[in-house]
């Protein structure tokens, strides 16, 4: 393999014989065969095609290909990537884990951010592909963090659904716990976690290394920095930690749900089954919300998630970490803030949070600020993608009253660095020059009509003269969001259903 080029493998013939494998897993995870799961685990464990795929997701595909870890190692040539493939096997073995303060957008100080070596994540990668179609099948339905075909907009839609039940009603509204246990991650018990994994032997040593190395460090980061991952210039993606943490929290929805109807069968309610979907618990990764009309319900509701965490992963819950809230004050999850307004009858508004809204004008502020000198065509590429980027998250809500509010202040802000870089001309002049009136834009095959879009030139190698806007984030238009069904999942082999979904959510 070493002495192959990369570039001419067939990638697609070996995701298909990788997919083949992890369907057949799920499959027999389903069915409870956990004999004919851990036969084909193995398989997979020495199949070349899954260490091929697993030094592809390290050295390839990952934003941090080209992040020294501390063997300062980075595998750009083929002939290094062949030679990974052929010497990667689960050893029992790991470096300790490179650590670096990077700069958190929203705030002065900066965030400690762990790296692993490229051959670890290769490892990591591996494990991935083998453990996670036997989860998929086992995972409870409202879990979403982290997982294939789910999104922080499945959790948001979710909660969207729960909050809207009766809400037509007057005054009806709903009380909210929220929790998030993001600074006790290291603490997760790894006897728990290693007796809850269960998996065949190579696997279950190599996890039980990575966890006295401290894997859950790289986890360490709120979730606005997750959120904003894809647009923030982050130096590592975490691997096998989210699927481990996912793991160790597996139990809680199922707990929670028996736990209610052990409680007075509540009005109106006949069947104990009603009073089992009485409580909503909705998790993304270390986040979570539990949903329920009543106050008193939501309250010991927090003793028995703490009884859980306590008795399970050894995670002891601290009151800086959770809140009860009304529906009707609303509550910030994942960058969005939900809430159930009463005015005649009562209806669930979801819009981009404050700080979401900020982050984003702090990035918008700190590319002008750093780019003072730099050519307007240069500045629009590094500002479309991380507006546009920020505004196709936040679409999926009540969010053009935000992105109108939005696109005036980033205006602002284009306007003074624009005036700024050129004092020798006059206002007119220069208006003219970046902000050319009379032009008509096509975005997303809508035509607009705007005297004040940002333009810029350059002139290409051949001499052709290439041009280039940036769009108004009001003109990213509100869409409504297609939850999963509950019970799909990428390795289920209902290719059918997963291509309409790409097709809907592509359109």
């Amino acid at each position: 393999m070493s002495n192959i080029a990369w570039n001419t493998i067939n990638w697609s013939q070996v995701e298909f014989r990788v997919k083949r494998y992890q369907t057949r897993i799920y499959k027999a995870s389903k069915d409870n065969n956990k004999r004919k799961v851990r036969c084909l685990q193995k398989r997979l464990l020495n199949s070349f095609d899954a260490k091929m795929m697993a030094v592809r997701q390290a050295t390839t595909l990952t934003k941090s290909k080209k992040t020294l870890g501390v063997d300062k190692n980075i595998f750009v040539t083929d002939v290094q990537k062949g030679k990974l493939v052929q010497k990667l096997k689960l050893d029992r073995k790991t470096i300790p884990i490179k650590q670096l303060y990077l700069n958190k957008p929203e705030r002065k100080e900066k965030r400690l951010q762990s790296i692993p070596i490229i051959k670890d994540r290769a490892k990591q990668a591996l494990c991935l592909l083998i453990l996670e179609p036997e989860w998929e099948a086992r995972f409870e339905p409202n879990s979403y963090g982290f997982r294939p075909g789910r999104s922080g907009h499945d959790a948001i839609e979710s909660i969207f659904v729960n909050l809207q039940k009766n809400s037509g009603n007057y005054d009806y509204h709903n009380h909210i716990l929220y929790i998030n246990i993001n600074k006790c991650l290291g603490k997760i018990d790894h006897n728990y976690l290693i007796t809850k994994l269960g998996t065949i032997p190579e696997i279950k040593n190599q996890v039980k290394t990575w966890l006295k190395s401290n894997i859950f460090d790289e986890f360490q980061v709120s979730k606005i920095d997750r959120l904003l991952k894809n647009i923030e210039n982050t130096a590592q993606e975490e691997i096998i930690s989210p699927l481990l943490l996912n793991i160790a929290l597996h139990g809680m929805e199922n707990y929670m749900k028996n736990w209610i109807i052990t409680k007075p069968l509540l009005p109106k309610t006949k069947k104990q089954n009603n009073n089992a979907k009485s409580i909503a618990i909705i998790r993304y990764a270390n986040d979570f919300v539990i949903i329920h009309k009543k106050q008193s319900i939501i309250r010991e509701a927090k003793d028995e998630i703490a009884k859980w965490l306590w008795d399970g992963p050894r995670l002891k819950l601290s009151e800086t970490e959770t809140t009860i809230v009304d529906s009707n004050h609303g509550f910030d999850f994942l960058g969005f803030s939900i809430i159930t307004i009463a005015r005649g009858k009562s209806r669930v508004k979801i819009y981009p949070c404050r700080k979401s809204q900020a982050i984003l004008l702090i990035n918008v502020r700190n590319i002008l600020q750093k780019n003072r000198s730099t050519s307007t065509y240069n500045l629009i590429l590094k500002l479309r993608p991380i507006i546009i980027g920020w505004a196709n998250y936040f679409k999926y809500s009540h969010c053009q009253k935000v992105f109108h509010k939005l696109t005036y202040l980033i205006h602002q802000k284009l306007r003074a660095w624009v005036f700024r870089r050129d004092t020798r001309n006059g206002r007119i002049q220069i208006k003219q020059r970046y902000f050319p009136s009379g032009k008509t834009y096509t975005y997303n095959g809508i035509q607009h009509q705007d005297n004040w879009i940002l333009n810029g030139k350059q002139i290409g190698k051949n001499g052709e003269i290439k041009e280039i806007w940036l769009p108004n984030i009001a003109w990213v238009k509100s869409k409504k969001w297609v939850k999963i069904k509950a019970d799909k999942s990428p390795y289920d082999g209902d290719n059918v259903y997963w291509a309409k979904r790409r097709i809907n959510k592509d359109r």
